[in-house]
């Protein structure tokens, strides 16, 4: 049985170049928020027929088009999309190629209007019929634009203005595309992250490790990794689908019985170093305690690996803050010698 169906798919451009040229477990998460947002952004109650690598691919069924309800729609996704990448670009610590060109990605709409049918492969049914290839085709054009909305003729009356004819073997395609960048307009201001580094230095020590910064940086700020070399930490709770950002919280098992729970942070370094920080307000006699390691790349493939820890004390904690360098000074000796026996037992990030 026939039935008349919008057909959307919003489509994330330079998703190709994104993952052949980047870090590939970076992109894929980075991706993958964007298209879970994307679907969040759903005003419309569109149904989702299939998750298309880069694309979204989704249908309603109706008798009628209401075009504005469709531009609301891509309004809502595109803003909140470049909302989620201008705040990752403030947000972000990891300095790889997905991270640090995140900011490039585009989106782009095609809209189509038609009557299906659907085709059923075990619990799965799918849209079937000529619009669905049509609309997949449209994905590739010729739209002077990065960044535009496609509306066949089906779906609004002709604009002049902005139409085409888009040839393809079984025939040609009469569209429409509005361009979108001027929504960016309407994004709101995106806060800060918080910069500031607490009042009294406990720790402050530089190691030498034989590796080159930016996969030290990965090893380290990576929770994938963390057990590997933190000493005392049972378990280790994060969102494995996201890639650490400042803000970020994750919980320590600490001692089998003794949870912590840590923010990412940063503060400004020189421009040829990283840093990479957690803050936490679960050490006794403190406020906040932040650590920072702090990585700048020295001569043949070595990284200068630099430590600093510092804390906020509560009322008369400072009282025990000799106490507390001792202790942490241990505590940081040991991991970091755990990781350099690591880096020099040949582990490597690369898949």
């Amino acid at each position: 049985m026939t039935q008349n169906a919008i057909l959307f798919i919003p489509d994330i451009s330079g998703f190709t170049e994104f993952v052949h040229h980047t870090d590939i477990s970076h992109s894929r998460h980075i991706v993958s928020e964007l298209l879970e947002l994307l679907i969040d952004a759903n005003t419309m109650d569109l149904e989702l027929a299939e998750v298309e690598g880069d694309a979204l691919f989704m249908y309603k069924i109706e008798d009628q088009v209401d075009v504005l309800a469709i531009e609301k729609q891509i309004e809502a996704m595109y803003i909140a999309f470049h909302a989620h990448i201008k705040r990752y670009e403030y947000q972000r610590i990891c300095h790889c190629g997905a991270c640090s060109s995140a900011y490039n990605l585009k989106i782009k709409f095609v809209v189509h209007y038609g009557e299906i049918e659907f085709i059923k492969v075990k619990d799965s049914k799918k849209p079937y019929g000529s619009p669905v290839i049509q609309i997949h085709r449209l994905l590739k054009n010729n739209v002077p634009l990065e960044e535009y909305a496609i509306f066949t003729e089906n779906v609004q009356p002709k604009n002049d203005e902005n139409k085409l004819i888009a040839e393809y073997d079984f025939g040609n395609i009469t569209f429409s595309y509005n361009p979108l960048s001027h929504l960016k307009e309407r994004l709101s201001e995106i806060e800060p992250i918080p910069n500031d580094v607490p009042k009294h230095k406990l720790y402050d020590e530089t190691e030498l490790v034989k590796l080159p910064a930016l996969e030290l940086y990965e090893v380290i700020s990576n929770f994938d990794y963390r057990l590997l070399w933190v000493k005392g930490v049972n378990k280790l709770e994060y969102d494995k689908n996201k890639v650490n950002r400042a803000g970020q919280k994750h919980r320590c098992l600490v001692n089998k019985n003794e949870e912590v729970e840590q923010t990412t942070v940063r503060k400004t370094v020189n421009k040829n170093q990283l840093v990479y920080g957690e803050s936490t307000t679960n050490v006794p006699f403190t406020k906040r305690m932040n650590n920072y390691f702090v990585l700048e790349e020295a001569e043949n493939g070595y990284t200068r690996l630099r430590i600093e820890v510092f804390a906020d004390f509560k009322p008369f904690g400072i009282l025990m803050k000799p106490l507390m360098k001792n202790n942490i000074k241990k505590i940081i000796s040991g991991n970091i010698k755990a990781l350099i026996q690591l880096i020099n037992s040949g582990f490597s990030i690369k898949k």
